[in-house]
């Protein structure tokens, strides 16, 4: 396609290639750009990801790497969907209001296409209540296809499911899971994201 050449020209603008292409992250995300500008779903994802990391001398800005999140979810990038995902459970005012709701949409979209980390993100979703009603069978469900797939995390939430329902501590995952647990019962904040 024609929005191809550019994006792999930035590619090798990125890194450097041979004596011949030296690296110059700025022109790779003036390339990626053109790239994303005509349509490709890749292009469109490095660059929501660049902005919104600071990568490739781009700044950080939530509305530009939601907008290039945006085209390459659109055209089904599964790893854009998670992205997004993360942009509205914590929100970007004014870019984007905070909505768990959509989130939880953009990962069921992403695990339906079969990206791991948004079959975890779903079952955890759905297991707490996150977003959507809350469902431990339809959990399970997304926990199975992630830890089929190698997920570890998703492993720990069916061990500590399968703990909970046979009379063990609920959500107990290990002694420092289980420190955490009442740390955040005490009222503290919890330390370590469980979804992303």
């Amino acid at each position: 396609m024609y929005n191809a050449a550019p994006y792999h020209l930035g590619c090798l603008y990125e890194t450097g290639y041979g004596e011949d292409i030296f690296k110059d992250e700025g022109y790779a995300a003036e390339l990626l750009t053109q790239a994303a500008d005509l349509g490709h779903p890749e292009a469109n994802y490095r660059m929501g990801d660049a902005y919104e990391h600071g990568k490739l001398q781009c700044p950080r800005d939530p509305a530009l790497s939601v907008h290039f999140y945006t085209g390459a979810a659109e055209r089904g990038h599964a790893a854009a969907m998670m992205g997004l995902c993360a942009w509205y459970m914590v929100g970007a005012e004014p870019v984007l209001e905070k909505d768990e709701e959509e989130a939880c949409e953009w990962a069921r979209r992403s695990a339906e296409l079969g990206y791991v980390k948004a079959q975890y993100a779903v079952g955890y979703f759905t297991e707490m209540g996150i977003g959507c009603r809350r469902d431990i069978l339809e959990a399970n469900v997304w926990y199975v296809k992630a830890a089929d797939a190698g997920d570890n995390r998703a492993r720990q939430r069916l061990n500590a499911i399968r703990a909970a329902a046979s009379g063990g501590m609920p959500m107990e995952v290990g002694p420092a899971k289980a420190h955490n647990l009442r740390k955040t019962k005490s009222g503290t904040k919890e330390d370590n994201c469980l979804v992303m």
